[in-house]
Protein backbone atom coordinates (compact mmCIF):
# COMPACT_ATOMS: atom_id res chain seq x y z
CA UNK A 1 0.00 0.00 0.00
CA UNK A 2 1.50 3.19 -1.15
CA UNK A 3 2.55 5.47 1.62
CA UNK A 4 0.02 8.89 2.53
CA UNK A 5 1.47 11.88 1.70
CA UNK A 6 2.74 14.11 5.13
CA UNK A 7 0.52 16.75 5.99
CA UNK A 8 1.95 19.90 5.53
CA UNK A 9 1.60 22.96 7.63
CA UNK A 10 1.69 26.20 6.71
CA UNK A 11 3.40 27.47 9.96
CA UNK A 12 6.30 25.14 9.54
CA UNK A 13 5.81 24.03 13.55
CA UNK A 14 5.27 19.90 13.98
CA UNK A 15 4.35 17.56 16.75
CA UNK A 16 6.32 14.73 15.61
CA UNK A 17 6.49 11.45 17.44
CA UNK A 18 9.34 8.82 17.22
CA UNK A 19 8.67 4.87 18.11
CA UNK A 20 11.14 2.19 18.26
CA UNK A 21 10.46 -0.69 16.01
CA UNK A 22 8.06 -3.32 17.32
CA UNK A 23 7.47 -1.40 20.33
CA UNK A 24 11.75 -1.88 21.53
CA UNK A 25 12.94 0.41 24.14
CA UNK A 26 15.08 3.26 22.59
CA UNK A 27 16.16 5.04 25.55
CA UNK A 28 16.77 2.48 27.89
CA UNK A 29 18.78 4.60 30.66
CA UNK A 30 20.20 8.23 31.49
CA UNK A 31 23.02 7.43 29.33
CA UNK A 32 20.34 6.83 26.29
CA UNK A 33 18.82 9.75 26.51
CA UNK A 34 21.39 12.09 27.02
CA UNK A 35 23.14 10.94 24.17
CA UNK A 36 19.82 11.63 22.31
CA UNK A 37 19.10 15.40 23.92
CA UNK A 38 23.23 15.75 22.42
CA UNK A 39 22.27 14.00 18.85
CA UNK A 40 19.39 16.65 18.68
CA UNK A 41 21.20 19.83 19.21
CA UNK A 42 24.11 18.79 17.10
CA UNK A 43 20.97 18.45 14.24
CA UNK A 44 19.33 21.67 15.49
CA UNK A 45 22.39 23.79 14.68
CA UNK A 46 22.78 22.58 11.24
CA UNK A 47 19.11 22.09 10.47
CA UNK A 48 18.70 25.34 12.07
CA UNK A 49 14.92 24.33 13.57
CA UNK A 50 13.74 26.05 16.73
CA UNK A 51 12.56 22.79 19.11
CA UNK A 52 9.36 24.27 21.86
CA UNK A 53 9.33 20.95 23.81
CA UNK A 54 10.52 17.27 24.28
CA UNK A 55 9.70 14.06 26.20
CA UNK A 56 11.67 10.61 25.94
CA UNK A 57 9.68 8.19 27.06
CA UNK A 58 10.89 4.51 27.04
CA UNK A 59 10.02 3.39 23.81
CA UNK A 60 8.97 6.79 22.41
CA UNK A 61 9.65 10.28 22.12
CA UNK A 62 7.60 13.52 21.57
CA UNK A 63 8.83 16.41 19.92
CA UNK A 64 7.49 20.34 19.01
CA UNK A 65 9.33 21.61 16.60
CA UNK A 66 9.77 24.26 13.54
CA UNK A 67 11.29 23.89 10.35
CA UNK A 68 14.31 25.60 9.42
CA UNK A 69 17.11 25.38 6.57
CA UNK A 70 15.90 21.59 6.55
CA UNK A 71 12.56 19.75 5.45
CA UNK A 72 11.47 17.29 8.42
CA UNK A 73 12.50 13.88 6.78
CA UNK A 74 16.16 15.28 6.66
CA UNK A 75 16.04 16.51 10.38
CA UNK A 76 15.07 13.18 11.46
CA UNK A 77 17.46 11.54 9.19
CA UNK A 78 20.30 12.80 10.78
CA UNK A 79 18.92 12.68 14.45
CA UNK A 80 18.16 8.65 13.78
CA UNK A 81 21.22 7.77 11.76
CA UNK A 82 23.60 9.43 14.31
CA UNK A 83 21.82 7.95 17.53
CA UNK A 84 21.34 4.53 16.14
CA UNK A 85 25.00 4.22 15.40
CA UNK A 86 25.63 4.92 19.01
CA UNK A 87 22.56 3.09 20.53
CA UNK A 88 24.20 -0.39 18.33
CA UNK A 89 27.47 -0.11 19.00
CA UNK A 90 26.29 0.24 22.89
CA UNK A 91 23.76 -2.51 23.04
CA UNK A 92 26.01 -4.51 20.42
CA UNK A 93 22.91 -4.71 18.14
CA UNK A 94 22.64 -3.79 14.42
CA UNK A 95 19.63 -2.99 11.72
CA UNK A 96 17.02 -0.46 12.61
CA UNK A 97 15.69 0.87 15.74
CA UNK A 98 13.24 3.14 15.19
CA UNK A 99 10.08 2.44 13.43
CA UNK A 100 10.86 3.47 9.54
CA UNK A 101 8.58 6.32 8.81
CA UNK A 102 8.55 8.94 12.14
CA UNK A 103 4.99 10.34 12.56
CA UNK A 104 3.93 14.10 12.49
CA UNK A 105 1.13 16.41 12.01
CA UNK A 106 1.04 20.02 11.58
CA UNK A 107 0.67 22.69 14.18
CA UNK A 108 -1.56 25.29 12.44
CA UNK A 109 -3.07 28.11 15.14
CA UNK A 110 -1.99 29.38 18.69
CA UNK A 111 -4.57 27.24 20.22
CA UNK A 112 -3.70 23.97 18.72
CA UNK A 113 -0.26 24.64 19.85
CA UNK A 114 -0.77 25.42 23.35
CA UNK A 115 -2.84 22.61 23.71
CA UNK A 116 0.34 20.17 22.27
CA UNK A 117 2.39 22.09 24.94
CA UNK A 118 0.08 20.55 27.63
CA UNK A 119 -0.45 17.15 26.06
CA UNK A 120 3.51 16.53 25.60
CA UNK A 121 3.79 17.74 29.45
CA UNK A 122 0.98 15.32 30.22
CA UNK A 123 2.67 12.64 28.69
CA UNK A 124 4.92 10.99 31.42
CA UNK A 125 2.43 11.20 33.80
CA UNK A 126 -0.52 9.67 32.02
CA UNK A 127 1.81 6.25 31.50
CA UNK A 128 2.43 6.14 35.14
CA UNK A 129 6.30 7.12 34.94
CA UNK A 130 5.63 9.56 37.59
CA UNK A 131 3.03 11.98 39.36
CA UNK A 132 4.01 14.97 38.64
CA UNK A 133 5.45 16.12 35.32
CA UNK A 134 7.99 18.73 36.80
CA UNK A 135 9.59 16.00 38.60
CA UNK A 136 10.07 13.97 35.17
CA UNK A 137 13.82 14.48 33.94
CA UNK A 138 13.44 13.99 30.27
CA UNK A 139 10.50 16.43 30.04
CA UNK A 140 11.33 19.67 28.78
CA UNK A 141 8.76 22.66 27.60
CA UNK A 142 9.71 26.17 26.62
CA UNK A 143 8.26 28.57 29.57
CA UNK A 144 7.98 26.03 32.30
CA UNK A 145 11.91 25.19 32.15
CA UNK A 146 15.38 26.32 31.12
CA UNK A 147 16.68 24.72 28.33
CA UNK A 148 19.51 26.12 25.93
CA UNK A 149 18.06 23.84 23.58
CA UNK A 150 14.95 25.47 23.79
CA UNK A 151 13.19 28.11 22.27
CA UNK A 152 11.20 31.08 22.84
CA UNK A 153 7.21 30.85 22.04
CA UNK A 154 6.35 34.51 22.54
CA UNK A 155 5.46 34.70 19.15
CA UNK A 156 3.21 31.53 19.50
CA UNK A 157 1.47 32.08 22.86
CA UNK A 158 1.61 34.65 25.39
CA UNK A 159 1.19 32.08 27.85
CA UNK A 160 4.24 31.67 29.99
CA UNK A 161 5.50 30.97 33.45
CA UNK A 162 2.89 30.29 35.96
CA UNK A 163 0.00 31.22 33.60
CA UNK A 164 1.56 28.12 31.13
CA UNK A 165 2.06 25.68 33.94
CA UNK A 166 -1.51 26.42 35.08
CA UNK A 167 -2.54 25.57 31.44
CA UNK A 168 -0.16 22.46 30.66
CA UNK A 169 -1.36 21.24 34.01
CA UNK A 170 -5.45 21.53 33.61
CA UNK A 171 -7.38 18.71 32.11
CA UNK A 172 -6.58 17.37 28.62
CA UNK A 173 -9.27 15.85 26.18
CA UNK A 174 -7.53 16.73 23.18
CA UNK A 175 -6.50 14.04 20.60
CA UNK A 176 -3.00 13.93 19.14
CA UNK A 177 -0.10 11.29 18.07
CA UNK A 178 -1.33 8.84 20.46
CA UNK A 179 1.28 5.82 21.31
CA UNK A 180 -0.82 2.68 21.25
CA UNK A 181 0.92 0.70 23.97
CA UNK A 182 -0.27 -2.92 24.52
CA UNK A 183 -2.19 -3.41 27.46
CA UNK A 184 0.29 -4.13 30.52
CA UNK A 185 0.47 -7.39 31.91
CA UNK A 186 1.66 -6.87 36.40
CA UNK A 187 4.66 -9.06 36.83
CA UNK A 188 2.70 -12.06 38.83
CA UNK A 189 0.66 -12.70 35.38
CA UNK A 190 3.99 -12.16 33.52
CA UNK A 191 6.20 -14.80 35.53
CA UNK A 192 2.88 -16.75 35.38
CA UNK A 193 2.82 -16.75 31.57
CA UNK A 194 6.29 -17.86 31.63
CA UNK A 195 6.33 -20.54 33.95
CA UNK A 196 3.70 -22.56 31.83
CA UNK A 197 4.92 -21.83 28.33
CA UNK A 198 8.45 -22.44 29.21
CA UNK A 199 7.82 -25.13 31.75
CA UNK A 200 10.23 -24.07 34.34
CA UNK A 201 9.78 -23.64 38.65
CA UNK A 202 10.39 -20.43 38.74
CA UNK A 203 11.51 -17.56 35.88
CA UNK A 204 14.99 -16.86 37.21
CA UNK A 205 15.81 -20.14 35.80
CA UNK A 206 15.99 -18.69 32.64
CA UNK A 207 18.84 -16.14 32.87
CA UNK A 208 21.62 -19.79 33.48
CA UNK A 209 19.98 -21.66 30.75
CA UNK A 210 21.71 -22.28 27.48
CA UNK A 211 21.55 -19.97 24.50
CA UNK A 212 19.36 -21.53 22.63
CA UNK A 213 16.83 -22.38 25.28
CA UNK A 214 16.58 -19.22 26.98
CA UNK A 215 16.19 -17.44 23.13
CA UNK A 216 13.63 -19.45 23.17
CA UNK A 217 11.99 -18.62 26.30
CA UNK A 218 12.43 -14.64 25.87
CA UNK A 219 10.44 -14.84 22.03
CA UNK A 220 7.26 -17.10 23.91
CA UNK A 221 7.43 -14.05 26.28
CA UNK A 222 7.66 -11.54 24.03
CA UNK A 223 4.72 -13.14 21.54
CA UNK A 224 2.61 -13.45 24.95
CA UNK A 225 2.55 -10.05 25.97
CA UNK A 226 5.33 -9.52 28.09
CA UNK A 227 7.35 -6.52 27.13
CA UNK A 228 11.04 -6.30 27.22
CA UNK A 229 11.84 -4.28 30.24
CA UNK A 230 9.20 -6.61 32.33
CA UNK A 231 11.45 -9.62 30.58
CA UNK A 232 14.06 -8.18 31.78
CA UNK A 233 13.40 -7.33 35.38
CA UNK A 234 11.63 -10.88 36.11
CA UNK A 235 14.21 -13.24 34.55
CA UNK A 236 17.28 -11.14 35.31
CA UNK A 237 18.52 -10.80 31.61
CA UNK A 238 19.44 -8.06 30.06
CA UNK A 239 17.61 -5.49 27.42
CA UNK A 240 20.39 -5.77 25.01
CA UNK A 241 20.68 -9.31 25.08
CA UNK A 242 16.78 -9.47 25.01
CA UNK A 243 16.67 -7.02 22.33
CA UNK A 244 19.79 -9.15 20.06
CA UNK A 245 17.66 -12.27 20.70
CA UNK A 246 14.42 -10.73 19.61
CA UNK A 247 15.83 -8.62 15.99
CA UNK A 248 17.16 -12.16 15.60
CA UNK A 249 13.87 -13.62 14.69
Amino acid sequence: MPRTARQKSESGIYHVMLRGADRRIIFSDDEDCTKFIETVARAKEISGFQLYAYCLMGNHAHMLLREGAEPLEKIFKRIGSSYVYYYNRKYDLYGHLFQDRFRSEPVDGDAYFESLLRYIFQNPMKAGLCEDPREYSWLKISGIHTDPLLDGTAELTDLSGERLLQFVSSPDSEEHLEYEAPKRLSDRDAIGILCRKCRCRHVQEIGSWDGAQKADAIRKGYANGISIRQLSRITGVSKAVIERVLKEE
